[in-house]
């Protein structure tokens, strides 16, 4: 078994196909089936099902997929950790929340590149709950995350606040929690905190809670908002600039009003140049115990 093998095998279970994993990995199709049976016979065990040329993973192949993360995690972690120059380089896997991503992320990545262009950057962009297993699983080095987290294998960094609004479409009359209680509570995704900080206040208020109906996207959403069907609450951030008169934000009522966003990371991974120099530039200054905030100019 050696690196490789594992890198072949991360491959396959990420793209789910013999064909694409070769492409990705510019080798020859024969080349990845023959590292793939290789690793089979030295285990023991047939790691994935092949049927109709498309490929899923076995159970002791799922089993053995977190561990081959983590070698992998760590073998790049050994490469790094002993070159001789200080200078930020090779990869650089950072995960985002959504609201985070679209209107945080933009400036910090291009200031980062055009100061590390050697470090080839990339975006997991999840909900939180999914960047959390991204990260237990070696998976990301980093991500940004509405917080807290509060997890024992787990680094946080508070880096900013989000200020949350319930969007509704545009009314010239008096707003009226009681007008909007029969529609739908839209989400681009399950398990949204920001539904759950407005369930939160009607459940404290008096008032039942509303019929959570997901959309797929944000922009689904928000063109629902926009023509009558149902309501959404997300960060102000995320919608100020697309207002124009179509939509209304009411202001969450404290304390549900403000979110915490923290940058996380996991507790026993090692910290890489490029990553100290991300973590740097969002404002983290103490990797130990720090307090952070964004650049003043991505507000």
């Amino acid at each position: 078994m050696d690196i490789k093998s594992l890198e072949v095998f991360k491959a396959v279970a990420t793209e789910q196909s013999i064909t694409k994993a070769a492409e990705k990995l510019n080798y020859v199709q024969s080349n990845v089936t023959a590292r793939i049976q290789r690793l089979e016979q030295e285990l023991g065990v047939p790691l994935l099902y092949r049927y109709h040329k498309k490929i899923s993973l076995t159970p002791a192949g799922r089993e053995l997929l977190p561990y081959v993360n983590k070698l992998l995690y760590d073998f790049e972690e050994a490469i790094e950790a002993v070159k001789l120059s200080s200078t930020p380089r090779g990869t650089l896997h950072i995960g985002a929340i959504e609201s985070t991503a679209s209107t945080r992320l933009p400036i910090i990545f291009t200031q980062y590149h055009k100061k590390f262009p050697q470090v080839e950057l990339s975006l997991y962009m999840a909900p939180t709950v999914d960047q959390v297993s991204a990260i237990l699983n070696y998976k990301v080095d980093g991500a940004l995350v509405d917080g807290p987290i509060l997890h024992p294998e787990i680094m946080e960094y508070p880096v900013l606040e989000e200020s949350l609004v319930l969007i509704t479409s545009y009314s010239p009359k008096p707003f009226q929690v009681e007008s909007i209680l029969h529609e739908p509570l839209l989400s681009s995704f399950a398990h949204c905190i920001y539904l759950g900080r407005w369930q939160q206040w009607l459940e404290g208020n008096g008032y039942a809670p509303m019929k959570v109906m997901e959309y797929g996207t944000l922009e689904g959403v928000l063109k629902c908002v926009e023509n009558g069907l149902g309501v959404t609450v997300l960060p102000k951030s995320m919608v100020e600039s697309r207002v124009q008169g179509r939509l209304t934000c009411h202001p969450l009522p404290e304390p549900h009003r403000t979110v915490p966003t923290v940058f996380i990371r996991r507790r026993d991974s090692y910290m890489t140049s490029a990553l100290s120099r991300f973590m740097e530039l969002m404002g983290i200054t103490n990797v130990g115990s720090a307090t952070a905030s964004l650049l003043k100019e991505s507000r």
